[in-house]
């Protein structure tokens, strides 16, 4: 559920906020509003931290030993930092010199080694020497009495040197520029750098170790900056400074005890209705192990729209069985999360709440594989006695009778439940605002739905099989009807009305996403027979690869690594069609835009 919050609004002496913006960070529930400060110390907090950024950006992970473990003075650890960033810089002055003395050496060592220097003295002595590298057809067009002299040559090209040459032969052909350094001093400087390189690789390795020093601090830092940029963004009329912000409800008694012990205004009262109201959302465990997609995905409802954790945990799941669409995959991630989940109780006392998901959606995918009789995409363990019977055989994946049309249809019901629950939920919400008559565009949309699936079925599948029953024409032409007369409603109802009829060929448009909305669901279809089809094809070609010790080694590895390779296919997939089906298809018939801001609350951030 979304956490019901209160705006908040506080005032206190301008001599104060100091005292009290610190006894507002020890009770830590008041969202604040925005508030961008400014003062000559943030701009050093914030130079300072970006050094400690870039720092520890440079940094490994360290060794055992690490140095975090121990306290060092801000001052210290700082100067390491910016002792970090000096090596760093230096290292990347030696790659790239090294690289371009490489490159050089590439263009030159045709020449043979000589001695810059030499050449400079026979110039100097009126010795005039000319270097140019010419392509053999070019070569070939010289006259014959043209003095000069072959280095090298290689298979359309060659270099050649000309003494003293006051022709003006060559005039229109570029001379090669010599290097200032010979050929082995180059390689002398090449190597010089690469040890250079170590020695500054090994000294940022050995200060990875501060990583954790470097870490502390930053968060030091990073608590320091928001508590300077609201200290001295804070807004200030005379003596007075005045704050505002958003806590659940349900702390309210927190702050106003506070306020009355420390002499503070104070003043709750509701969101209105042009607010940015942070999102708290607090479910039960059951439901809570949805909460890493979320986050992984980036996405939070708005404070005044839904949270779909139930139903997104709930569909989520059938999504994911579907899709990875094998048993024995799912055995694998099952062994994996008990695996990891017994390890990090150990270790921390708990187990994440993705662990719990992924062993969840896991066991989901194994009830999935035994009733379609798919486990690692093989038929031969398909028709063991003991996984034989659990197959459904209507929708098993061996199956001697096509099951394709079963598992399609399959899809498509769920669709139909899934946006049918989008319009109901939509529907019970909206009989508690005004004016309540719009609520009933919902129940056209409903209407429209279960109609149009009527409309799948014999436009996808088979008009043969599911001919279009009248009934269902009704419901979908009822359903545009319901929606133009009460989808605009705002109290005055033939307003609504012309507004509806306004609208007709928006909702038009609307009511075809909608028929597209549940073909859509047939993707988990196509991409668990996918999943099913490239296991099989992996076993095909092992088997094929004979029986003998070189065969078994061959077919271990083909096995390994095609179904590796599966799965990650397959679990990419879920990302891609098992989110979508619920942030775009379903929370779009919600009329859910994701526009939400976390609930980050002004606090100790140590204290986490």
């Amino acid at each position: 559920m979304i956490v019901p919050m209160k705006k908040v609004f506080l005032l206190l002496l301008n001599s104060d906020k100091n005292e009290a913006l610190n006894k507002l960070k020890d009770i830590g529930v008041v969202h604040l509003e925005d508030i961008k400060g400014s003062s000559n110390k943030l701009d050093v907090l914030q130079e300072e931290r970006d050094i400690l950024k870039r720092s520890i950006s440079i940094l490994s992970d360290g060794n055992k030993k690490d140095a975090g473990s121990i306290t060092y003075k801000k001052e210290e650890i700082l100067e390491i930092s910016k002792r970090i960033i000096n090596l760093n810089d230096n290292l990347k002055s030696i790659t790239d010199t090294i690289s371009t003395t490489l490159k050089e050496i590439e263009r030159i060592e045709v020449w043979g080694d000589f001695s810059p220097d030499d050449i400079d003295i026979l110039k100097d002595s009126g010795v005039d020497f000319k270097f140019y590298e010419l392509k053999k057809s070019e070569f070939k067009e010289l006259p014959r009495d043209l003095t000069i002299f072959t280095i090298a040559r290689l298979r359309s090209t060659g270099f050649y040197v000309t003494i003293n040459d006051s022709s003006d032969v060559l005039v229109d052909f570029d001379e090669v520029q010599m290097p200032k350094i010979g050929l082995n001093d180059l390689h002398v400087l090449v190597k010089e750098k690469h040890s250079t390189k170590d020695k500054i690789q090994k000294e940022i390795e050995t200060l990875s170790n501060y990583k954790s020093a470097l870490n502390e601090l930053l968060a030091d830092y990073n608590d320091e900056i928001e508590f300077e940029s609201i200290y001295s963004g804070l807004s200030v009329d005379g003596s007075v400074a005045y704050l505002q912000g958003f806590m659940p409800g349900e702390k309210t008694e927190l702050i106003k005890n506070e306020a009355a012990s420390n002499g503070w205004g104070i003043m709750l009262k509701e969101p209105e209705g042009d607010d940015h109201v942070p999102t708290l959302v607090k479910n039960s465990k059951a439901v809570r192990i949805i909460q890493p997609v979320f986050e992984f995905l980036g996405t939070i409802p708005g404070y005044r729209e839904k949270d779909i954790s139930f139903f997104f945990l709930v569909f989520f799941s059938l999504f994911f069985a579907m899709i990875i669409g094998d048993g024995g995959y799912g055995a694998i991630f099952l062994g994996i999360s008990i695996y990891a989940g017994t390890k990090l109780k150990k270790k921390n006392g708990v187990v994440p709440d993705g662990i719990i998901l992924l062993a969840e959606m896991s066991f989901f995918t194994v009830i999935w594989g035994a009733v379609t009789g798919t486990w690692f995409g093989s038929e031969t363990i398909a028709e063991i006695p003991f996984f034989n019977m659990f197959i459904i055989d209507k929708i098993a994946s061996f199956s001697e009778t096509p099951n394709a049309r079963y598992i399609k249809h399959l899809t498509f019901i769920i669709g139909t439940i899934h946006l049918s629950i989008a319009h109901i939920w939509n529907f019970i919400t909206m009989l508690k605002e005004k004016p309540i008559i719009k609520a009933f565009s919902q129940l056209g949309w409903l209407s429209m739905v279960l109609g149009l699936y009527f409309l799948v079925l014999d436009f996808v599948l088979s008009s043969v099989l599911f001919p279009m029953p009248s009934f269902a024409w009704k419901m979908i032409f009822g359903g545009l009807a319901a929606i133009v007369i009460f989808g605009e409603q705002d109290g005055n109802f033939f307003k609504g009305l012309l507004k509806g009829v306004g609208g007709l060929m928006t909702t038009f448009l609307d009511t075809i996403g909608a028929f597209s909305d549940i073909i859509s669901y047939i993707r988990l279809f196509a991409v668990g027979l996918a999943t099913v089809a490239v296991a099989s094809s992996f076993n095909s070609m092992a088997a094929e690869l004979g029986s003998g010790v070189v065969g078994i080694i061959a077919s271990v590895f083909v096995l390994g690594l095609g179904h590796t390779l599966n799965i990650a296919m397959a679990a990419l997939s879920v990302v891609v069609h098992g989110v979508r089906l619920n942030v775009l298809e379903f929370s779009g018939h919600l009329g859910m835009e994701w526009t939400g801001e976390y609930y980050n609350p002004f606090k100790n951030r140590k204290d986490k």
